[in-house]
């Protein structure tokens, strides 16, 4: 008695050690790291803290004609109103700007021209018009060079300017400004750049690496198009921010960044409505809204085309009034889907999609009209991010959904299966029971610890095993009639060691045990090897 108390005492014990374990690794743990993080962004000093820089303001025209000599911009910026920026508005001509250096600034800080469209830029000494250099964005010369996003003037040493005159050219909605730096911030600003971006590229890729590894796993298509979108939403995030002149670390041909551009575009936009098909395809049969879906997909492939080989100026706004139109198309879908079925999933997604038309409808206005303020912080890096992050959420919770459904399923299945008065069973490749619902059980007269010991050829006839596997055979069907051999109660547990054996040891045995006769009728089919 008192061996008895002990053990019961130990093995509570236990079972509260395990509860407290998963309970501290489950919530404990990953509410601490959650909370040293946020005080980490909170509190903590920054190593890469960056200074902001000074936002000068410079004269710049348009060059309308076909030539224009670096004295003839330096005459003609001499009259134009300076500025703290200016958007291209999509113009594909150079633009020129100008803007004085104060002697004793020069030497010490240098000038970085953000815009992350500029192409190629060229700059003088605005007096002399002697050259400080030229860049693109794979070869530079001089003082100028590629940076970030953009391009740096290191405007010191021997000979410093006065004042600067540059020219630059431009593809896509370019915003021209020029940020004053010291030579450490600027290197600060760089290691930030890139630190943030192999953050952004090495936790996206992973985490598309693994959804993609779970698709295989489950052989589910919707995890392969999420993967698909991940990854064209980092592309979207470096083409708002400028690192898409790079992969992985690797520097993208100047030639190719201009259609990688576009097809980032028609991808995202492709990966989106396959996806929005593929989570709501039972929802858009029954509305009736297949068909419109297939001209979303056309429209869709058309894209991809115009991408390969359309200029990036007449491309990118067809981008836009495709993708804008698109998703409005479907943002009408999920509308009626969430009206009459107040699917989580839906509006989960109708967030996600909310979140990319905004910010296309922002880049497409702040391209025209130069309203970069209308929305503050809200680019392509935010809502690619947020409908990422959107769409993310939709899925989980259609997993969800499908999971309590299986589970339902299961259960029901689960009740039908010790219900039923039919015997039903799963043997092994050999004859053993690898499963039986209680009505088999009572038939054979044994509890599922005997039943799991024992094989098929010790309830039935001989040659019951053969006519089995000859019924399970590609051209059978139907169902066959076998004599059973059930030993009355009590019977089987001694007999059980022997009948696995082998079957003439189950004849043998079966000769000195008292059995009940029987008649069974037996249908059966295979799944894998059972």
């Amino acid at each position: 008695m008192h061996l008895a108390a002990v053990d019961s005492v130990r093995a509570r014990l236990i079972q509260w050690v395990d509860r407290l374990l998963l309970a501290v690794s489950v919530y404990a743990l990953p509410l601490l790291i959650g909370v040293v993080t946020v005080l980490a962004l909170m509190l903590w000093d920054n190593k890469l803290k960056v200074v902001p820089p000074v936002v000068l303001e410079f004269a710049s025209i348009e060059q309308l004609q076909r030539e224009m000599s670096p004295a003839q911009a330096r005459d003609a910026l001499g009259s134009e109103v300076p500025a703290r920026e200016r958007e291209t508005r999509m113009s594909e001509h150079p633009f020129w700007f100008g803007f004085p250096l104060k002697q004793a600034e020069a030497g010490q800080v240098v000038f970085e021209l953000p815009s992350r469209h500029a192409s190629r830029i060229a700059c003088w000494d605005a007096q002399e018009l002697r050259s400080l250099g030229e860049a693109d964005r794979a070869v530079s010369s001089g003082q100028l060079r590629a940076v970030k996003a953009g391009f740096v003037l290191d405007a010191g040493g021997a000979g410093k300017p006065a004042a600067v005159l540059c020219r630059a050219e431009f593809v896509g909605p370019a915003h021209i400004s020029v940020m004053q730096w010291t030579r450490p911030a600027l290197e600060i600003s760089e290691q930030d750049f890139f630190r943030r971006s192999g953050l952004l590229d090495g936790g996206l890729i992973v985490l598309a690496i693994f959804v993609l590894m779970t698709a295989v796993i489950n052989r589910e298509s919707v995890y392969v198009l999420f993967a698909a979108l991940l990854v064209f939403n980092l592309r979207m995030v470096a083409i708002s921010s400028g690192w898409d002149t790079q992969w992985l670390g690797q520097t993208v041909p100047e030639s190719w960044l201009s259609p990688s551009r576009l097809l980032t575009f028609a991808g995202f936009y492709t990966i989106t409505g396959m996806l929005f098909r593929q989570v709501f395809r039972d929802d858009l049969l029954r509305f009736g809204y297949a068909g419109a879906m297939r001209w979303v997909h056309a429209v869709c492939l058309l894209l991809l085309p115009v991408a390969l080989f359309a200029p990036y100026s007449r491309g990118l706004p067809v981008m836009w009034v495709a993708g804008a139109g698109s998703i409005l198309v479907l943002g009408f879908f999920l509308f009626r889907i969430i009206a009459q079925t107040r699917s989580k999933v839906a509006a989960w997604y109708a967030a996600s999609l909310v979140i990319t038309l905004l910010a296309t409808f922002y880049e497409v206005i702040a391209a025209a009209f130069g309203m970069r303020e209308l929305i503050g912080s809200v680019n392509s890096v935010t809502a690619a991010l947020s409908s990422s992050l959107m769409a993310a959420f939709a899925i989980a919770e259609q997993i969800r959904i499908e999971r309590s459904q299986r589970m339902q399923a299961e259960a029901e299945l689960r009740v039908t299966y010790d219900v039923v008065p039919v015997g039903l069973f799963t043997l092994d490749a050999r004859g053993g029971f690898a499963g039986a619902n209680p009505a088999l059980k009572d038939m054979l007269g044994v509890d599922d610890a005997t039943l799991r010991q024992t094989r098929w050829s010790t309830f039935f006839e001989e040659g019951a095993w053969m006519r089995l596997q000859n019924l399970l055979a590609p051209e059978s069907s139907g169902e066959i009639e076998i004599n059973g051999a059930v030993p009355a109660a009590g019977t089987v547990q001694s007999s059980a060691a022997a009948a696995n054996a082998g079957a003439a040891s189950v004849s043998q045995t079966a000769a000195a045990v008292p059995y009940e006769r029987k008649r069974f009728l037996v249908k059966a089919a295979l799944a894998g090897d059972r």
